[in-house]
């Protein structure tokens, strides 16, 4: 006679603390993870009773900020007219500008000038020495 096993039912493994388990190692990471900190501009605004600074013109480097071009404008070279961003950070790093720190690059932009951009000509400026910087929108 031949004898038939039964099907033994499988036994269900709990998934009841699956769901706690996953908060924990949720919790768990989110307390060990390094979070970055860029840092943002680096500005030192003027106090609120001081007076403005005159600036002889020849010691003034305005860069005007559009949409599509960098122009760069002094008393001793005129204006000069960039098409992109390199060319404009070439030109401004190959200039001979004595006495760097006292004088005033003064950024002008234009009211639909993109912010990257304007921050752009701002980095330009700052890594190539200027100390003294100024941003104005163009009426």
């Amino acid at each position: 006679m031949i004898k038939l096993k039964k099907k033994q039912e499988m036994e269900e493994i709990s998934a009841a603390s699956m769901s706690d388990i996953a908060f924990l190692l949720l919790v768990f990471f989110m307390v060990t993870a390094v979070f970055f900190v860029k840092e943002g501009l680096n500005i030192s605004l003027p106090k609120k009773q001081a007076e403005p600074q005159p600036f002889l013109r020849k010691n003034v480097y305005e860069i005007l900020v559009t949409q599509d071009r960098f122009k760069m404008r002094n008393v001793s070279f005129g204006t000069v007219e960039f098409s992109n961003l390199k060319e404009f950070r070439d030109d401004l790093n190959s200039r001979e500008i004595p006495d760097i720190k006292n004088k005033l690059a003064l950024i002008v932009t234009t009211g639909d000038t993109k912010y990257g951009k304007m921050l752009d000509a701002l980095s330009a400026v700052q890594m190539r020495g200027f100390e003294k910087i100024s941003v104005r929108k163009k009426q």
